[in-house]
């Protein structure tokens, strides 16, 4: 058995021996909850990018839907136009065409004199 003095001898050297490991342990929890808390860092910063990406594709996707509305809205719009115009070409053609295939009456009551084809497809003003 290991007397007094010795034992005291003996427990001062264990306490020596076993003080590296015990600071070795605790730096290894340490270094773990750093890594710990870290790793929630990272979650918490990766979890406000996803947020902030969700919102920022909400307003994408709301711009998108405002610009679908307005394009079929200008296409709309353009078409009404091309409608219109072609009506209003077509209206202009029927008239010229009634005009140079009905003889125009003048006022005596005898039929105006109809200008020859060259001079009515003249692209010059017509002679006063």
């Amino acid at each position: 058995m290991v007397s007094s003095p010795d034992k005291q001898l003996w427990l001062s050297v264990m306490s020596e021996a076993e003080k590296p490991a015990q600071i070795d342990r605790l730096d290894s929890i340490q270094d773990v909850e750093r890594l710990l808390l870290e790793a929630a860092n990272a979650i918490q910063r990766l979890i406000a990018e996803r947020d902030a990406l969700r919102r920022r594709v909400d307003t994408l996707e709301t711009e998108l839907a405002r610009l679908r509305e307005r394009t079929t809205l200008i296409h709309d719009s353009y078409r009404r136009l091309a409608t219109e115009f072609v009506t209003q070409l077509q209206l202009l053609d029927d008239e010229i065409n009634d005009s140079f295939r009905e003889p125009t009456q003048s006022t005596g009551g005898r039929p105006a004199e109809q200008q020859p084809a060259e001079a009515a497809t003249s692209n010059s003003p017509p002679i006063a």
